[in-house]
Parts: C-alpha cells; structure tokens; sequence
C-alpha cells in the first residue's frame, strides 16, 4: 500500500473521515519519475533551498497539459515515527489550505518510501533572497504590505480552520513572494495543529523544540511548550528583521543589547546606525515608526499571555500602512 495511503482516509485511518480520493481531488500524485524529469533527476545544480531536513529544487512539469514552473520539496534520510507522523498531517492540512498568503499544493509524492511536495516557484524567490540582496530591492512601504500579508496568513492559520494550525517557524525564508510580490507562508514538517478554535482553555503542546535561532519564544526553548502565540513572538522577530534588515541575533551583538527596548530607545535617540537597515533611513515616517515598534514589542513580549493575537496585529499594521501613505503624501504635497 502506498506511503500516505492510511494518513489521506485508507483502511484503518482514523485521522480524517474522508476516503483517500477526495484528498487527491484536491492535490495531484505525482510519480517518482515525473519529478525525477522534472528537475532532471535532482540535478544539484536546480537546488535553490537546503537544510538539515529536505532539499528544495527548481522544477518544471506538465499538468493538465500546461507546463509550469514548480518546486520540487524533497524530505531527505530516514525519519523516525513522530517526524513522519508530522509531515503526513503537514500535507494533510495543506492540501486543505485555501488562503491568499499560504502556499497551496501543487501535488505530492510517496512513492518508493519518498516524501515529496511540489507548490508553485515563486518568481521573486523568498523574502530572505530579498534581504539578503545587495543592494535591498524592497522599499519600506512594500515590506509594510508583506508584513501584513504574512500576518493575515497566520491569522487564517490560527483561526480560520476548524483547528488551529501552529506554523513554528515564519522566518524570512518561509515567506515567498509571487510575481505580485504578494507572500505566501510555506510550511515545514514540524508545523503542529493544535486545539479547536472555539476551545477557550489553550493548554500549550509539548513538542521537541523546533525552528530558527532568534525567531523562537522563549517558553519554546525553556519548556518545550508550543502554542498559537509561540508563532506570535516569531512574526515580532520577523518585524524586527524587516526593519533591521539583518537577523535580530546579529543587530543584537553589533550594537550590545538584550530586549527590543533597549534597541528601540538606541534608534530614538538618533543612534540608528547599525540597527535600522540603511536602505530605509529617510523613508520612514515617525508616526509609522512609533506604532510599528509598538507592534513589534508588543509580540516578542516574554509572557504569551501578553502577545496579541495575529488579527489585532494586522489591523495595527494596517494602521501603520496608513499612517505611511499620509506622510508620504504630504511630503509630496509640501514638495510640489
């Protein structure tokens, strides 16, 4: 029986009521060999993501009879059972997701023991690649707008699906962009579901702790406790790292500083060099500033209790958007 068989529905699953087809409806099984074509035959030199865990490559692949540029997710080595548990409910879930800023499936493989996904290429690659160009590419005003569409994804994840849907990781290379440059959260295989929305008594998850240095909460690496405000602290780490544009780990040696406040009062108080990234100094309005970093501390606070909710927080950030596009127009205004 194929790999993923029992998990989408098969005799004795008791993961999903739906049988196995319905499942497939939505996400195409690929074979082995039509992915092995498509990047030609894993060729290194189509690798455009590694980690410890999966290599992701450049594909191209003919669907419905349409050829289209895909990526080609390749889980690598032998798992143990939790971790394959994790990446048969992790597609589970996607094939499910239906939101403008989350990754949907192309398709996926099992075959020969493989653990495979394939989602659309993003044309502008990962908000990391951005960044990381030098110089940057992304003005100000464009990262406000992917920061809120990175926040109206999470809070799909968290409340717009019968369970909450913990991603564990929203870190700059989890964040594609499409030729609209809209983002779009992809997922790794330790994302988690968590409770059912309506419960009003969250208890955290206990789970090995997992993600990126800088970018996970606190009560993550203490105590292996994971729960919807866990993915909070990562997006306030994520503002950081938008308006720094180096990893938060990094700002914090450079300039010698161990909490958000410490960072902002350096900036305030004209000290910004080394802190903000430089392709911004002068774009950003005061107003726009003050609100954003009340965001951003508002959601690396280190009590989870504490942190908003990813539905106020895109509401503030769309307010931060407003207050930008005022000062930008008055500043043309007076100009002119």
């Amino acid at each position: 029986m194929a790999f993923l068989l029992k998990c989408f529905g098969g005799r004795g699953s008791t993961s999903m009521q739906q049988p196995s087809a319905t499942i497939e409806d939505l996400c195409h099984r690929f074979s082995l060999a039509q992915l092995r074509t498509s990047s030609n035959d894993f060729d290194e030199s189509l690798i455009i993501e590694e980690d410890n865990s999966y290599r992701a490559y450049k594909g191209c692949i003919s669907i419905n009879g349409e050829l289209k540029d895909v990526v080609v997710e390749r889980l690598k080595g032998k798992f143990v059972y939790s971790d394959l548990q994790l990446v048969k409910n992790n597609i589970i879930y996607r094939c499910q997701l239906h939101h403008p800023n989350v990754v949907s499936l192309v398709g996926f493989c099992d075959d020969e023991n493989e653990m495979i996904v394939v989602y659309d290429y993003p044309p502008n690659g990962s908000l990391r690649d951005q960044l990381n160009s030098k110089p940057p590419t992304i003005s100000w005003k464009k990262r406000l707008e992917i920061s809120i569409g990175v926040a109206r994804g999470l809070h799909y994840l968290h409340s717009g699906t019968k369970r909450t849907l913990i991603h564990r990781n929203p870190t700059p290379s989890a964040i594609l962009l499409d030729e609209n440059w809209v983002p779009k959260l992809r997922f790794f295989c330790f994302s988690l579901k968590g409770p059912k929305f309506s419960e009003k008594d969250v208890r955290p998850i206990e789970a090995v702790c997992k993600g990126t240095i800088g970018y996970i909460a606190p009560e993550s690496l203490k105590h292996a406790n994971v729960t919807h405000k866990s993915d909070v602290y990562s997006f306030g780490a994520l503002l950081l790292r938008l308006i720094c544009g180096k990893p938060l780990p990094a700002v914090m040696l450079q300039n010698e500083f161990r909490f958000i406040r410490e960072l902002r009062n350096l900036a305030e108080t004209g000290h910004a060099e080394g802190i903000i990234d430089q392709s911004l100094m002068g774009e950003i309005a005061a107003e726009c500033w003050k609100l954003y970093m009340d965001i951003a501390e508002s959601c690396l606070s280190f009590d989870p209790d504490e942190r908003p909710d990813m539905g106020e927080v895109e509401v503030l950030l769309e307010r931060a958007l407003q207050l930008q596009e005022e000062a930008d127009h008055n500043l043309a205004f007076h100009a002119s």
